[in-house]
């Protein structure tokens, strides 16, 4: 690749050659002498030498868009702590004493850097990544539909005023402010020519179009603030660009600008102009599409269930155990196939707020799952949502390369509710923070949060079972989320682990029998795992079985007791007649530790 000359004057313009240079040679721009070998720019026709870092900057602009009518001269000061490779197109730490007549940047507002561009007729300055950072070579550009009645010319500073077409302050980033005199109009270069007219989100069920201003005479009148954002939730201010329901039926949902063309939040699909196609059906549920040989039948609570209810049969599709007190269940009449009604009732393919494309369901996972280098699982799925792994239903993106995957405990997520750890409604959100209950922003790749009070509860915690069950309890156990504040001791015991138990965690209890239980001890570190299940770990078969044998085993990597309530199981192939078959059956704790055990010779 060919460089010009930045010292070229001339009609015919040359180029430069990167070379080894030797002290001393004195740099052409910055005037300052290097003392030791250092690579530079080498002009041949000029005779001249460069830094590296000097490089871009001109020693002189002529007719820059920003002040056309003089020169701007380059201005260096405290040069010799800054001849680096790359010059940051960001501000840079600008030198302690400078001269304060000379006055800050014009464009950005800020201080001037090290480097900058002076006019000494009319002391006019502007930083040298200001200068760099041209508009197009025209002062006017070409908008949106949504803007097209409108001539735009560019306004050569960045003002502390919001953009009417995002809401965004404009001396925000480095994006050219342009102005429509007529119309009153300002805004960042980006806004006017990219913002789409009219977008589809998963948030809403209706096609969304950009507009100017929320007050319409067919929509109700916004409350004080504006209504809230469909994606963040904080009010959109009712004078400015924004995207809203292009409904005339009183809707009034509306997304900040700049939410709603967030790369994880729209497809990129400009619809403007293009036929809106009669709407997706989503009713197809789970029960009609369902792979499964045998007729179910319907049970209701309160029903006897003995044989279905007994603490062990599990959902297939969330895997979560049967309860007495569900709403009720579909259960197989020739074997133990049993969906929750409420998953048997789940449509075969969602729109979801976390995923800017519809998912379908998959009832067995069938992509390969990596869980190490060169390692992949088959009949095993992790959660884009929680992280947590599972081998039950799921919901997946069909979009070629879109590797995005939900559980169906992720999946049936309302985008705003009520969570019994919290009083606030909730909101699934694309920001992250600390979790309050694992005390980590390491939680989950989703959050939840509380707008009101910036409390956030990773998918990971909050996906937690409301009820579970004990075998030896006869009740079902509730999950307490936590006794701060009140007047109990402060301290329980588990009684599975037998050791102390803090009531300002989390933990599952039995009001009537005052048993307490650490959740992970109750429901093991994957609660997700599918019983009696068979994966393939790199075509090696592994068992998940149920961990209920009198002793348990020891763990044939790590040496541990396998205390989780599920348990992996290998079966060595190889007959050795000096072993008995219990000798053949190799038991892991982990997925880690059978990954670890299946390397071995």
């Amino acid at each position: 690749m060919e460089l010009k000359c930045p010292l070229d004057h001339s009609s015919k313009p040359h180029n430069v050659s990167r070379e080894r240079s030797r002290p001393p040679f004195s740099c052409d721009v910055c005037k300052e002498a290097t003392k030791q070998i250092s690579d530079s720019y080498y002009c041949s026709t000029c005779e001249k030498e460069i830094h590296i870092g000097c490089f871009r900057f001109n020693p002189v602009i002529k007719q820059h868009p920003y002040h056309p009518l003089h020169i701007l001269t380059l201005e260096i000061t405290n040069s010799k702590s800054w001849i680096t490779d790359e010059w940051p197109d960001e501000e840079a730490l600008s030198p302690p004493d400078h001269d304060e007549n000379l006055g800050g940047c014009k464009c950005c507002r800020r201080q001037l850097q090290d480097r900058f561009y002076h006019c000494g007729v009319c002391n006019f300055n502007i930083n040298a990544t200001c200068a760099l950072n041209q508009p197009p070579p025209h002062d006017t550009i070409v908008p949106k539909k949504s803007h097209e009645h409108m001539a735009f010319t560019l306004f050569p500073r960045r003002i502390a005023l919001p953009c009417d077409a995002c809401g965004l302050l404009l001396d925000k980033g480095n994006d050219h402010v342009y102005t429509c005199l007529s119309r009153n109009y300002i805004a960042h270069r980006k806004c006017i020519e990219e913002l789409p007219s009219v977008i589809k989100i998963t948030r809403h069920s209706k096609r969304l179009k950009h507009k100017p201003s929320l007050f319409s005479l067919k929509k109700p009148s916004p409350p004080p603030g504006g209504f809230p954002c469909g994606v963040c939730h904080k009010p959109v201010k009712v004078n400015y660009g924004h995207y809203s329901c292009i409904s005339d039926d009183g809707c009034d949902y509306a997304v900040h600008s700049k939410c709603a063309t967030r790369k994880d939040v729209w497809d990129g699909k400009e619809l403007e102009g293009i036929p809106e196609e009669e709407s997706e059906e989503y009713d197809e549920i789970i029960l009609d599409c369902i792979d499964h040989v045998h007729d179910l039948k319907k049970y209701y609570s309160g029903e006897n269930n003995s044989n279905v209810c007994d603490g062990i049969t599990f959902c297939q599709a969330c895997l979560l155990v049967i309860m007495d007190d569900s709403d009720g269940f579909y259960s197989c009449m020739k074997c133990n196939f049993v969906l929750h009604e409420a998953c048997a009732l789940l449509p075969r393919k969602i729109p979801h707020p976390l995923h800017k494309h519809p998912l379908t369901l998959v009832q067995f996972p069938t992509n390969l799952y990596l869980i190490q280098f060169k390692v992949f699982v088959e009949g095993m799925f992790k959660c884009s949502g929680c992280h947590q792994r599972g081998c039950g239903f799921m919901y997946r993106c069909t979009q070629t390369g879109c590797r995005f995957q939900l559980d169906v405990r992720c999946a049936s997520l309302a985008e705003s509710f009520i969570h019994g750890s919290h009083g606030h409604p909730l909101f699934l959100s694309l920001t992250k923070g600390k979790c309050m209950r694992c005390d980590t922003n390491q939680c989950s790749p989703f959050y939840l949060e509380c707008t009101e009070c910036t409390w956030f509860l990773g998918l990971k915690c909050a996906m937690l079972p409301s009820v579970a069950h004990y075998k030896f309890d006869t009740h079902p156990l509730t999950l307490c989320y936590g006794e701060k504040g009140t007047t109990s001791s402060g301290q329980y015991w588990c009684e599975l682990c037998e050791s102390k138990l803090h009531s300002s965690e989390w933990f599952y209890t039995c009001d009537l029998c005052g048993v307490t239980l650490h959740v992970t001890c109750l429901l093991g570190k994957e609660a997700y795992l599918k019983p009696n299940h068979t994966i393939y770990i790199n075509d090696e078969k592994v068992d998940i079985v149920p961990n209920n044998g009198n002793p348990r085993p020891f763990c044939d990597k790590c040496n541990d007791r396998c205390v989780d309530t599920l348990v992996l199981l290998r079966e060595d192939k190889r007959n050795y007649p000096s072993e008995t078959k219990e000798d053949l059956r190799k038991y892991c704790c982990t997925l880690p530790c059978m990954q670890k055990l299946l390397d071995r010779p």
